[in-house]
């Protein structure tokens, strides 16, 4: 694990803390970035099975015990750090008595009830189902006998990994280190057999037999649609007849409208993916790519290396998917609102097309821009957009905890953006923080380029305060606003953020 942060550049010190200690070791909590709690539930209540047999203990006894201990924990944590928390949650399949009680052993359970009562109080942090875990490589793998009475590690090396590789990932998630953009081809990926030679009629997509599996796939994707991947088509077809199983198969799963862009002709995979790139205005290092063709496939690694490619294979896939790093909780409108400005960008490029001039443009896209003091309700999407934009930023990240201890500093001013056009309501797309005449946030999504929009937020901030430095974090992709903000801008000082 720790080559994995550090890969992110990011240190790690690992700092053990037993149990009767914790409440007097907060000097460790203080600073850290992230803090796991996992807790032994053999260890806590060694003698829990005879206890409850010989009914010195009731289960519900232990419930409210054990929920008691995990609040207490978690209370010390918060009230010294704001560090994001991983908690791993109690497993019980190391109480040796299944040999004789069978597969059903007393304990109503417990250790079930107990994981859901620290979900439950856990609100803004992560839980790890280690459960879960104990089941994907089974509990003769998870524990190491010897380890548990020599070392005091009841669980083995293979399983440490997988625990590692997990809090990782919860890592990535919390940091909004993500993919942005799923491409899809069509013929033998969301449906069986070929389109143009089987016709509408003879694709095998539903509920049984051949078509199932491509129910199954498209269900998944919309599991990730719904927590914020940006979906594309990308099929050497006739547009017609992809469009045409969109709108009138009875086995789609997936809408046309869940669908950002279509690039449906003839040329190849990787000229469609740019002109996807070109389209949605996201970098193509951001884009996954999944086909059933291996040539194909192989086509985008050589001429677009940085894309991400998945070759469709119903029985080892799904785990390469892991590229994407999605938050559980989900905003739809947030959502929708943002695919509805990808699929209309088509009609605001006809309309630039029409015009004679950039101005001409601006002025007929009728963009409404409002600018206010950031409210509690968009935390979550002002942390997703400074996490998710490369381009239009000074490369600043915020979490949500990270924003709210921001806003507890009273010099501190945040503020967020929205934006619609004729075309479409595109919510909150930026977003900037001023302090003491220093501005230490500066992001715009890439929606919402084009149409001076980053002008307007410059324009704002320094009519209202004296901007005497920037914070700026340089990179090949962020240079054009580097360039405006030292035009706009001529007297502030650029801090390396």
């Amino acid at each position: 694990m720790s080559s994995a942060f550090e890969e992110l550049g990011l240190k790690v010190h690992h700092t053990f803390v037993p149990y009767e200690e914790f409440g007097k070791r907060t000097q460790e909590l203080k600073q850290a970035q992230l803090i796991i709690v996992s807790l032994s539930f053999g260890e806590l209540y060694p003698n829990i099975i005879n206890d409850i047999v010989t009914e010195r203990v009731t289960c519900d006894e232990v419930l409210k015990n054990a929920t008691l201990e995990c609040k207490k924990i978690l209370s010390v944590v918060k009230s010294n750090t704001d560090a994001k928390i991983i908690w791993a949650g109690f497993d019980d399949y190391l109480i040796n008595v299944e040999t004789v009680y069978g597969n059903t052993p007393p304990l109503s359970g417990l250790v079930d009830r107990i994981n859901q009562n620290i979900i439950d109080i856990l609100t803004d942090d992560d839980y790890v189902d280690i459960k879960r875990l104990v089941a994907r490589i089974g509990i003769n793998q998870a524990y190491s006998i010897k380890g548990k009475y020599r070392w005091n590690a009841l669980y083995s090396k293979d399983f440490i990994k997988l625990l590692s590789d997990e809090v990782f990932k919860q890592y990535l998630i919390y940091a909004g280190i993500t993919r942005k953009c799923l491409i899809l081809d069509c013929d033998n990926v969301l449906w069986g057999g070929v389109v143009s030679e089987d016709g509408i009629e003879g694709i095998h997509l539903g509920r049984d037999g051949l078509g199932r599996e491509f129910q199954d796939f498209q269900r998944f994707l919309q599991n990730l649609y719904y927590h914020g991947v940006i979906l594309a088509v990308c099929s050497k077809n006739d547009e017609e007849d992809v469009l045409r199983v969109f709108r009138e198969h009875s086995g789609m799963i997936l809408k046309e409208e869940q669908i950002a862009c279509f690039q449906v002709n003839w040329d190849s995979k990787a000229t469609n993916i740019r002109a996807i790139a070109e389209e949605l205005n996201i970098g193509t290092e951001s884009m996954v790519f999944v086909d059933d063709s291996e040539f194909e496939i192989e086509a985008v690694k050589s001429f677009l290396p940085e894309v991400i490619t998945i070759l469709y294979d119903r029985e080892r896939m799904y785990e390469k998917f892991s590229c994407f790093n999605l938050k559980s909780e989900i905003n739809l409108e947030d959502i929708e609102q943002r695919n509805n400005t990808y699929r209309t960008n088509r009609s605001r490029k006809a309309l630039m097309d029409s015009c004679n001039s950039y101005d001409k443009y601006v002025e007929l896209l009728s963009n409404n821009i409002e600018i206010h003091r950031i409210l509690p309700m968009e935390y979550s999407r002002v942390a997703e957009l400074t996490q998710r934009t490369n381009k239009c930023t000074n490369g600043k990240r915020y979490t949500v905890a990270e924003l709210k201890k921001r806003l507890r500093n009273p010099e501190a001013h945040l503020y967020s953006v929205s934006l619609s056009d004729r075309f479409s309501n595109m919510g909150i797309v930026g977003a900037m923080e001023i302090e003491n005449g220093e501005l230490g946030l500066f992001s715009l999504s890439c929606r919402a380029l084009g149409r001076n929009v980053e002008n307007k937020m410059l324009e704002f901030i320094t009519e209202r305060y004296t901007l005497k430095s920037i914070l700026f974090k340089q990179s090949d992709r962020n240079m054009q606003l580097l360039m405006l903000m030292q035009e706009l801008i001529p007297d502030a000082e650029f801090l390396k953020l």
